[in-house]
């Protein structure tokens, strides 16, 4: 039951991604018709999307069954389809941004927690295209437009054309703007719906997929005798599966990993039971503080006293 559940959510997040994704691909002109974004910034997201699977399949291992491969290529879509949401329709400006986020990776690619990283540069990313595609609604065809101190200040006409200094122009063409112009509000709208339909498809894409795997090593892991299991289970938790390195594993190599772990774990229990006996005279030497403190947990959890076990 816990793995249909699993499988399940995966399919739901899934349709979760793909609404994101053809809402992301739409715009809204002027008469309220609707055209597409073009494949420009999906191509180049999907291919960023790529570069970060592959990263990450050094260090997570592959699906190992069709759930796992359905929701790595739904997980893949969805993260292209957010990576082209936040770039530029067109112009320069969407291959700088795509250098932005190459470097980002490849100078953060040995850091294990960089999300906060990651969101503050895609919001940048995303207030950028935001900001083009404001200036296009509007007709002003540059990013900004800087008044020239004193001159724009005359009241004479023939100096129009040099009382501001326009940066970053572009065309309608180049930006893949609809001919009869584009509505922002409805525009806006549509990418902010599917933009947060794709980042919790893969939220959810990410707790699901990493359920199934659970699913998967347990059941293997309960092949075993009930009690054994159980010994594994205390052995091994499974809020530790993770970070142990058995999701992704192929079920032999998953069961020697098992294994490895389960004579790594006993062996140190033994260290520490040994060390612990050895320990006799701590209740002798309390000293107070932090380390009395410690030595009275030790003895607590012993070995019951004599006196206590001739009751």
């Amino acid at each position: 039951m816990t793995e249909r559940s699993a499988a399940w959510m995966v399919g739901f997040a899934s349709v979760l991604v793909a609404a994101g994704g053809l809402l992301l691909g739409l715009q809204v002109d002027a008469n309220h018709d609707l055209s597409g974004t073009g494949f420009v910034q999906l191509s180049i997201g999907a291919l960023l999307a790529l570069l970060a699977l592959f990263a990450r399949a050094r260090t997570g291992g592959f699906p190992r069954d069709t759930t796992g491969v359905f929701g790595v290529v739904s997980a893949f879509l969805g993260l292209a389809f957010l990576l082209s949401g936040v770039l530029a329709p067109g112009g320069p400006w969407m291959f700088f941004e795509v250098f932005a986020l190459l470097v980002f990776v490849a100078v953060r690619r040995g850091e294990t927690k960089r999300g906060a990283g990651a969101l503050v540069l895609l919001a940048l990313l995303l207030l950028f295209r935001l900001w083009v595609t404001y200036q296009g609604s509007e007709r002003r065809w540059e990013l900004v437009s800087i008044d020239v101190p004193i001159l724009s200040s005359l009241p004479f006409s023939v100096l129009d054309p040099v009382k501001s200094v326009s940066l970053g122009s572009f065309t309608p063409r180049e930006m893949n703007f609809p001919p009869a112009g584009l509505d922002f509000a409805l525009t806006t709208a549509l990418w902010a719906v599917g933009f947060a339909l794709c980042a919790a498809g893969l939220a959810l894409l990410e707790r699901s997929l990493s359920e199934h795997e659970d699913d998967r090593i347990h059941a293997l892991i309960h092949t075993l005798p009930t009690p054994l299991a159980g010994l594994v289970e205390r052995l091994l938790p499974e809020s530790e599966w993770r970070a142990l390195g058995l999701h992704g594993l192929a079920e032999r190599a998953l069961a020697k990993r098992i294994e490895e772990w389960v004579r790594d774990r006993m062996a140190k229990q033994r260290a520490l039971d040994s060390a612990w006996r050895a320990s006799s005279a701590l209740e002798f030497t309390n000293s107070g503080g932090i380390a009395g403190g410690i030595q009275q947990a030790l003895l607590d959890h012993g070995e019951p006293r004599k006196d206590e076990s001739d009751r």
